[in-house]
C-alpha cells in the first residue's frame, strides 16, 4: 500500500502560516490538525490566535481548544492523536499547520519510549515537582547541560520532562534524542516551511500584539483568574499571559506590558526560525509571494510517490 500523502504547513509565530493553509484547506476540501502546544487549551482564544468561530465553520480544526489549563498535552499525546485523525481520512487527510517545533518532529521521526513504573514516576514526579524552577534548571545543567542549554530556564514543564527522563532511564535526554527511533511508517511527509524576511516578521509581532491587546486580551485573562484559573497552571505559562497578570497586579503598566510581550515574542519566534532552518522540507515560500497558495496547492496534489 503507498503511503499517505500529507502537507505540514510549518513556520514561526505571526508568519502567515495559518491563513495560507486556511484558504488550501477551504479551496482542497481538507480538514486541519493544529500542531500548536498553546492553542490547545480552552479560554486562550485570543493570546494563541486559536481559529475563530468563523474560521471554523469554514474548515474543521482539531486538537484546538479543548484542554483545561490546569493539565499539561505531551509531544506522544498530540501525535497519537494527530497520526488518528490523519489515518482517519485516508481519501482527504487533514493538512498539519502550527509552529511547534518538537511536535511536529514527532510526527515524521517518533519519539523514543519512557517505559516508566507508574509507581517510579509517580515518586519522580513528587520529588521534582517540590523545587523552585531555578533549582531544577540548575540540576539538569548539571546532568544534562546540553539540554540545559536548548531551554528556556523558565521553561519548568520541559524542564520537569528532562529531568524525569534522566532519573528514570539513567540517560540524558539528549542522548535519548541522538538514538534511532521508532518512526511512524505509512506516512509521506510534504513540509512546506512559510517563511518572512526578518524586519517583516518584527513588524507583524508589533501589530499583532497591539491588535489582541485592543481585541480583549486582558479582558479574556481577567476573566480566566476569575474563574478559577490558577495564574501559574500549564496553559497560563502562554507567552504573554504571565505578562498580562503581571499587569493586572499593577506591576507593568500598558506600555511596558505591549512592549514586553513584543519583545518576548520576537524571541519566540527567532528560537522557532533556528529550529525549523534545520528540519526538511520540500517547499519554502513568502505567504505574500505572488502564487503561494498555488504552490501550495500544486504540491499537496502532487501524486503519491512522487514530490
Amino acid at each position: 500500500m503507498a503511503d499517505l500523502p500529507v502537507l505540514v504547513v510549518m513556520g514561526a509565530t505571526a508568519a502567515g502560516k495559518s491563513d495560507l493553509a486556511l484558504r488550501l484547506a477551504e479551496a482542497a476540501g481538507r480538514e486541519i490538525v493544529s500542531a500548536d502546544s498553546r492553542q490547545v487549551y480552552s479560554g486562550l482564544r485570543i493570546g494563541t490566535a486559536q481559529p475563530t468561530a468563523a474560521e471554523r465553520s469554514r474548515v474543521a480544526h482539531h486538537l484546538v481548544d479543548f484542554l483545561p489549563l490546569g493539565e499539561h498535552f505531551s509531544a506522544q499525546r498530540f501525535a497519537d492523536a494527530a497520526l488518528a485523525l490523519l489515518r482517519a481520512r485516508p481519501a482527504a487527510p487533514p493538512l498539519v499547520v502550527g509552529g511547534t517545533g518538537f511536535w511536529l518532529r514527532s510526527l515524521w521521526e517518533g519519539l523514543f519510549p519512557l517505559d516508566a513504573d507508574p509507581a517510579e514516576l509517580a515518586a519522580a514526579r513528587e520529588e521534582l515537582g517540590a523545587l523552585a524552577t531555578p533549582d531544577l534548571a540548575a540540576r539538569l545543567a548539571a546532568v544534562d547541560s546540553e539540554t540545559a542549554r536548548r531551554l528556556h530556564p523558565n521553561d519548568r514543564q520541559r524542564i520537569l520532562r528532562a529531568l524525569e527522563v534522566v532519573q528514570l532511564t539513567g540517560v540524558p535526554l539528549s542522548e535519548h534524542h541522538r538514538r534511532p527511533r521508532e518512526r511512524p511508517t505509512g506516512f509521506a511527509w510534504r513540509r512546506v516551511l512559510v517563511r518572512r524576511e526578518r524586519a517583516d516578521l518584527r513588524e507583524r509581532i508589533a501589530r499583532r500584539t497591539q491588535a489582541m491587546l485592543a481585541g480583549g486580551w486582558i479582558e479574556e485573562v481577567r476573566g480566566l483568574l476569575g474563574g478559577g484559573a490558577g495564574a501559574d497552571s500549564p496553559g497560563m505559562r502562554t507567552l504573554g499571559y504571565p505578562e498580562i497578570v503581571a499587569h493586572l497586579r499593577g506591576e507593568l503598566n500598558r506600555d511596558a506590558l505591549a512592549a514586553r510581550i513584543v519583545v518576548r515574542t520576537r524571541q519566540f519566534a527567532k528560537r522557532q526560525e533556528t529550529w525549523f532552518a534545520r528540519e526538511t522540507r520540500e517547499l519554502e515560500l513568502d505567504p505574500d509571494a505572488p502564487g503561494a497558495l498555488d504552490r501550495l496547492r500544486a504540491l499537496l496534489d502532487t501524486p503519491q510517490g512522487r514530490c
